[in-house]
């Protein structure tokens, strides 16, 4: 007969989840402002065709034209993706700033939001790097517990 033991583990998947998405979306943001410059790069390519009678350039305006359009409509992209990120950013800083055990609070901040390697957030806090491994676990648990009453309470205040 085999005996079942319920876990007694708390899940991090949503914490991990949330704070990795962070960190995701600040790199695709990343990656489209280095598009947007290679954008704005090729709008100095475009030249008109000389020709000994006329200037031949009915095509340059539309490419240009097509060209900044582009431009514009990938620079509001990433603005809406700046605003998500803040409000993301904001939401992680109220939690993380609700844990109880400072260590907790500096371990997810530097990993999740300022982007610190394992290595420095151990040196910072004078830890072994497994003894920040276990910190860090402990703090997603602590960190979930307040990101899901944090989406009842948004639940809760849609419904009213």
């Amino acid at each position: 007969m085999l005996n079942y033991k319920p876990s007694t583990q708390t899940s991090t998947h949503q914490a991990k989840q949330f704070l990795r998405q962070i960190r995701r979306l600040d790199n695709a943001i990343n990656a489209k402002l280095e598009r947007i410059h290679e954008l704005q790069s090729l709008t100095t390519k475009i030249t008109s065709v000389l020709s000994d009678d006329k200037i031949q350039g009915t095509q340059t305006p539309d490419k240009m034209a097509a060209l900044i359009c582009k431009i514009v409509d990938f620079e509001a992209e990433i603005n809406a993706d700046i605003d998500k990120l803040i409000d993301m950013q904001q939401l992680a800083y109220k939690l993380i700033d609700q844990l109880t055990d400072s260590d907790y609070q500096l371990i997810l901040m530097q990993r999740y939001l300022n982007y610190r390697t394992w290595e420095q957030i151990a040196v910072e806090l004078n830890h072994t790097f497994q003894w920040t491994h276990v910190l860090h676990k402990r703090a997603l648990i602590e960190f979930e517990k307040l990101l899901v009453a944090s989406q009842a309470e948004k639940v809760q205040e849609i419904q009213k």
